[in-house]
C-alpha cells in the first residue's frame, strides 16, 4: 500500500509537472500566434487617411446624394482598402489587423451596396452607418497604436 501511494504521488507530481511545462509552452506558442507585428507609421497613416476618406464619402449620402454621382469615388476607396489589406497581409503576425480590415471592407461594401440599390439613403441611416464604420476604424487605429507600445 505504501508503495502504491509512493508511485501515485510520483505519478501525480510527474503529470502536474508535465502539464505545467506543456501549459507554459502552449501559452508561449499562443502568445506568439496572437502577438502583433511591429508598429508601422505608414500603416497608421493609411488607417487614419482611409478612415477620413471613408467617413467623408459616407457623409455624401447624408445629403441624399445619388449613388451614381459617387460610384467612381466608392470604387477608388474600395481599391485603396484592398491595397491596405494586401499590405497588412504582408506583415508578419498580423492576422488580427487583417481581420479588422476585412470587417471594415465588409461594412463599407454593405453600406455602399444599399446606397447603390436604393439610390439615396435617409440621414438617420447614414449617421448610424457612419458611427459603425468610425468605430471599426477606431479599433483598427488603436490596434496599430498598441503595436508601438509593445514593439
Amino acid at each position: 500500500m505504501k508503495r502504491f501511494r509512493k508511485h501515485s504521488a510520483w505519478l501525480a507530481l510527474s503529470l502536474a509537472s508535465f502539464s505545467m511545462i506543456l501549459g507554459f509552452s502552449s501559452c508561449e506558442t499562443a502568445g506568439n500566434l496572437l502577438s502583433s507585428t511591429r508598429f508601422s507609421q505608414a500603416a497608421y497613416d493609411t488607417d487614419k487617411g482611409l478612415k477620413d476618406e471613408s467617413l467623408a464619402l459616407i457623409d455624401k449620402a447624408k445629403g441624399r446624394t445619388s449613388y451614381s454621382s459617387v460610384a467612381a469615388d466608392v470604387e477608388a476607396l474600395m481599391q485603396k482598402i484592398d491595397s491596405a489589406i494586401s499590405a497588412e497581409k504582408a506583415r508578419t503576425k498580423n492576422d488580427p489587423t487583417v481581420a479588422q480590415w476585412q470587417t471594415i471592407k465588409s461594412q463599407l461594401s454593405h453600406f455602399f451596396d444599399l446606397w447603390k440599390t436604393k439610390g439615396t439613403l435617409s440621414p438617420a441611416f447614414v449617421d448610424e452607418g457612419k458611427n459603425q464604420v468610425s468605430g471599426l476604424f477606431d479599433t483598427l487605429i488603436r490596434t496599430e497604436e498598441d503595436k508601438r507600445a509593445t514593439g
